[in-house]
Order: C-alpha cells, then structure tokens, then sequence
C-alpha cells in the first residue's frame, strides 16, 4: 500500500466533504495494513483523531462508531477494524482445482494422531489462509478446526474458492472469542500448544507432544493475541535460517502439523 503523506488542517478543511471521507477511509485502511508498525500505527491513529473533528458532516454510522474508539493495543484494534472492513479483498480464484482426489490408504498410526488434534485459528484475517488450512485439515484428517474472532467462516464467498472443496469435509466450529475456545478444548483434555516466534519456546523437531492436543495459531500480521499465549501450555515455533523470523501461517500450521503426526513420537 503507498503510504498517505499526511493532511495538514488548512489542506484538509479545503477539500469537499466527499473527499474528507475518502481520506478519512483510506487513513483507516492504511492503519490495518500498518497494524504491526508500532510507530506508524500512532501516527495513524493520531492523525485520525487530528482530521475527524475537522470533517464538515457527519461521517457513517459505522464509521463514527470504529472511531470512537482506537484502542493502542494492536489485537484489539484489528478486531475493530476488521468489523468495519468486513469484505476481504483477496482474489483466490485463480487457483486450478486438482482432479482426480480421493480415498487413499492411510497408516493407521498416523491416521490415529491426527483424530485427536484440534486446530484453533486466533483472529486470522485472510479468506486465502483460513481456505488453506482447511485444505490441510482435510489432507491429514484433523478432528476439528475452530475458528475465532474475525477469522472467516465457510459461508464467505471466497471460502470455496480457496478451501478447494473441502469445507464440507472438515469438522469446524465458530467461537466468538478464542478465549472460550481455548477453555473449551481444556474441558476436553487437551494440551493447548501455541505455534509462535517468542521466547521461551521450543522447536516442533524438539518437542514431545501430548496427545489429545489443540494447536494455536495467529494473525497473520500480530501472531497470536500475548493473552492466549499466556493460556496456552506449551508453546512452539518453527527454526528458520534466513532473515525473515516466520512463515505465512497456513504453511507454517502445514509443517507443524505434518511435525506432528508423521514425525518420531
């Protein structure tokens, strides 16, 4: 995204009330693709609440109603934001659709592994990522994937496309807020593991894992929420040898997951 240059007050009250809400919208924009620059997030944040007193009418309800609240924390933020941009924009139907799937012989061990593994996804923003793991889901035959928060659910227009027909082969479960989600897999026994790059954690080559066990993971631009890791008993991460400290979640969830089942237990 190309980076506003910001708007003093004499420039601001000179445009037209259509282009204050333009502006205004594209600084709301340019906050949730910032949401993980602390310091340009502020400044956006301030600038915001400089130029919205300014504007000569009243701006949307739903507008009005994101900006009566920023909150600093980022987690919290991106909620907010993404309730007010509730349409991804992602375009995923470039994809070709594989033919020819279907039942393979599976090991059994394996198989076993896997029906006792949930997959939480803490506040996912991207249609694309939340099609992917379900995609994986199905391939390894997971229990469950719960989604939380903002994270899209199968009936976005763009879940099919993504998740290349295999929503409907997935057992999945929507929760409000990951914290209830998290409590629920506890009164099911399982071993909540956060897979995300702080300290202290260990690597998924490392581990031993407990079965039965929920997987955690997180935003794509925050990770997750300090609050779930906090509540989580164990938490993981993938080793990596080069600049970047993290992959995309689906495909990080992809390898741990295969850590998991496949790898020596």
């Amino acid at each position: 995204m190309k980076q506003s240059k910001g708007y003093s007050r004499a420039k601001f009250l000179n445009f037209s009330a259509d282009s204050q809400l333009k502006a205004i919208k594209k600084l709301v924009s340019e906050l949730e693709y910032y949401i993980a620059d602390e310091n340009r997030r502020r400044e956006l944040i301030a600038e915001i609440q400089f130029l919205t007193p300014l504007c000569k009418e009243k701006l949307p309800k739903n507008l009005e109603e994101l900006l009566q609240e920023l909150p600093e924390d980022p987690h919290r933020l991106l909620r907010r934001l993404a309730k007010f941009q509730n349409e991804n924009t992602y375009k995923d139907d470039q994809i070709n659709i594989r033919i020819g799937d279907g039942q393979v012989v599976a090991d059994p061990h394996a198989t076993a592994r896997a029906s006792q593994i949930c997959v939480i996804a803490d506040n996912l923003r991207s249609v694309f990522n939340v099609g992917s793991l379900f995609r994986v889901c199905e391939c390894l035959a997971i229990s469950e994937l719960w989604l939380c928060g903002i994270t899209p659910t199968p009936d976005h227009p763009n879940m099919d496309k993504t998740a290349l027909g295999t929503i409907s082969r997935v057992n999945w479960r929507y929760f409000d807020d990951t914290h209830a989600a998290l409590f629920a897999a506890k009164e099911q026994g399982m071993i909540c593991y956060a897979l995300e790059t702080v300290e202290p954690s260990q690597s998924i080559y490392e581990h031993e894992f407990k079965l039965p066990l929920a997987l955690v993971v997180g935003n794509e631009a925050l990770g997750i929420d300090p609050q779930i890791v906090q509540k989580c008993d164990s938490i993981v991460h993938l080793p990596v040898l080069g600049w970047k400290n993290s992959l995309n979640v689906s495909v990080a969830s992809s390898i741990a997951l295969y850590q998991i089942i496949f790898g020596k237990s």
